[in-house]
């Protein structure tokens, strides 16, 4: 099975219930994907608050389960300039995964990895609050292509 998250960079005040709605639910697809003996591949973004709090409870997960799971942060760029992130990327994941966007804009390539991230999954578990930026972005495509999608913390009325 592979879950992939979309979330915004800053987490808006409610860490503690986010930090306890996300492990909740990875615990439980933990648990449903070991009971199917299926792997559990997650696709990280790794940027900002809430991509930073999904890679802390998988650690936390893998430190209390015996299931099978690959933390795999997908990067949206292959350029040399880029290579001393990934490079830093390396000790908090698995593995370091390039998607086939290589013919994309710069400026599009974040965008470009999220709809790949969310192609590729079964579950996207989303936090998002607004209906902008690419946390929104990402949110309604998956949305469009009919993933199957958990959301959490406060849906905003701004929608």
């Amino acid at each position: 099975m592979i879950v992939t998250f979309c979330g915004h960079k800053t987490i808006y005040g409610h860490e503690d219930s986010l930090r306890q709605q996300l492990y909740d639910v990875l615990n439980s697809i933990l648990k449903k994907s070991s009971e199917q003996s299926t792997p559990l591949i997650l696709y990280c973004g790794g940027y900002g608050g809430f991509d930073s709090l999904v890679s802390k409870i998988i650690d936390e997960l893998r430190a209390v389960s015996n299931a099978k799971l690959e933390k795999i942060f997908v990067t949206p760029y292959i350029l040399p300039s880029y290579k001393e992130r990934n490079d830093f990327m390396r000790q908090f994941y698995d593995e370091i995964l390039y998607p086939p966007i290589e013919t994309t804009p710069y400026r599009l390539a974040i965008v470009k990895r999220n709809e790949w991230m969310v192609d590729q999954a079964d579950v996207v578990i989303a936090y998002v609050l607004h209906s902008w930026g690419g946390a929104a972005h990402t949110l309604e495509y998956a949305e469009r292509k009919k993933k199957s999608i958990v959301r959490l913390g406060v849906q905003s009325s701004e929608n």
